[in-house]
């Protein structure tokens, strides 16, 4: 299969492949380090916590950015400047010495994830024939799910036998490596070098999705009812409708909306969204659960969701070929109903939390995810024009790294806040865990019926 495609295309797939995996391998591996980050930075969860889900806001802005970034400037001027981000943010990581250095670092780390992913599905989008682009959308969604397979088990072994600095350390020999393979290889040019870019519509959104991670912060310390949450909310709706009539009036657009006038794609990106949140978010409430609940290290809460990453890492590629070979989306309902199956699982059965009964549940929920997830991407481009490429790119992109933002946000204030309460910690960690299971649940019921009605449109 990859014979079909130039040595050099292969090669530029990837060099931005391998910096989106150290990104997201970085941000899964602090998940399971966070106990230790609380005592070391003398911080609680609701604090630490931002060190993912600010890294995931700014990964979602320079994503919003990103179809006038690849239209304006050539794809291997944006891999340098990304992977250079990477690698400052990697050395004040490493040798950070208080929460708010460590915080800068993640978010300069965060621009490197944010051009990476976009870069490689644009290498794919314009360099693969069109016949074959599921499948290749698999491959890349492998190595992107690679990385939350092995994030866990990775920063849990570091950070056991020697210190959570390690997470960072270890990736810099693989960092020189992907610079030279992308140096060397990367040669799209500018799509549009005269695109103009919209800098007050990206400030409207950028300061509305910014109002809402903060206002589940606030909720995650004061509670959902205190005016502070209120007052972030109301900001952010006020935001976003401002955004919404000025985008309608304004003749320059971060991303052109018209794709989404193809109820299919609407549907799709709905799915796509609800699929990254609750997977970010889940990935963050099962480590709690297993060091505060069940009492294992953080080396155990990477193992326990070890073989079911993998499973999904490596279902996403067949996944993929699946689709190619299919005249309509089976993959995706199929995958919706597994993911539902998985979140159910956790609801019903998760306030008897086991090693066993973890492992299991969310192997089931990542082999959905991998047939669903990569497939939507794939499904909704066969509806666009060839110059609309980047904008469902960017589309898509933004709204999985919003989602994961959102979602690690939103789990992370139920829990904070049932921690708050004087009784037993394991006790505490176990009532919001249950919380954000049934929560998930009906996530995935949304989730399951959005994928259907876009399987429904393609009927038409």
């Amino acid at each position: 299969m990859e014979q079909r495609l130039p040595r050099r295309v292969i090669l530029s797939i990837m060099a931005t492949g391998l910096l989106s995996f150290m990104g997201i391998l970085v941000e899964t591996s602090l998940n399971v380090a966070f106990a230790t980050l609380t005592h070391t930075m003398h911080v609680n969860l609701a604090t630490i916590q931002w060190l993912t889900t600010g890294y995931l806001l700014v990964v979602t802005m320079v994503m919003l950015a990103s179809a006038h970034l690849i239209k304006r400037y050539p794809v291997k001027t944006l891999f340098i400047f990304a992977i250079t981000c990477f690698t400052i943010g990697c050395l004040m990581n490493a040798l950070a010495q208080n929460f708010l250095t460590m915080l800068i670092g993640r978010l300069i780390q965060a621009f490197a994830t944010g051009l990476s992913t976009p870069l490689m599905f644009h290498i794919i989008l314009a360099s693969v024939p069109r016949q074959r682009i599921a499948t290749y959308n698999g491959l890349a969604a492998m190595m992107i799910a690679a990385a939350p397979a092995l994030g866990p088990t990775y920063g849990g072994l570091l950070t056991s036998l020697w210190s959570w600095r390690w997470i960072f350390l270890v990736l810099m020999p693989l960092i020189v490596i992907v610079f030279f393979m992308g140096l060397f290889n990367l040669d799209l040019p500018a799509l549009k070098p005269d695109d103009q870019f919209d800098g007050f519509g990206f400030i409207l959104l950028a300061a509305g999705f910014t109002a809402l991670d903060l206002a589940f912060g606030q909720a995650a310390q004061r509670g959902f009812l205190n005016w502070q949450f209120g007052g972030l909310f109301l900001l952010t709706v006020v935001l976003v409708l401002s955004y919404s009539a000025y985008n309608r009036q304004s003749q320059r657009h971060l991303i052109d909306f018209s794709i989404f006038k193809t109820k299919l794609i609407t549907w799709h990106l709905l799915g796509y969204f609800l699929l990254q949140f609750i997977n970010i978010g889940l990935a963050f409430v099962l480590p709690q659960v297993v060091q505060y609940v069940l009492h294992q290290s953080a080396f155990t809460a990477g193992m326990l969701v070890l073989p079911g990453s993998l499973l999904g890492a490596i279902a996403a590629p067949f996944a993929g070929r699946w689709l190619d070979n299919s005249a309509r989306p089976i993959p995706i309902i199929i995958g919706h109903w597994l993911f539902l199956a998985g979140a159910a699982a956790f609801a019903i059965w998760g306030h008897q939390p086991t090693l066993l009964t973890i492992a299991l549940f969310y192997s089931l929920l990542r082999m959905g995810f991998a047939l669903a997830f990569g497939n939507s991407i794939s499904d909704a481009s066969r509806y666009v024009q060839p110059q609309q490429k980047a904008d469902i790119n960017a589309a898509f992109n933004t709204s999985q790294q919003y989602a994961g933002s959102l979602g690690t946000g939103v789990f992370a204030a139920v829990i904070g806040l049932t921690q708050q309460s004087h009784a037993d910690v394991a006790v505490t960690t176990l009532t919001g865990a249950q919380i954000d299971y049934w929560l998930i649940c009906g996530l995935a019921a949304i989730a399951l019926f959005a994928a259907w009605r876009s399987y429904r449109q393609t009927q038409r």
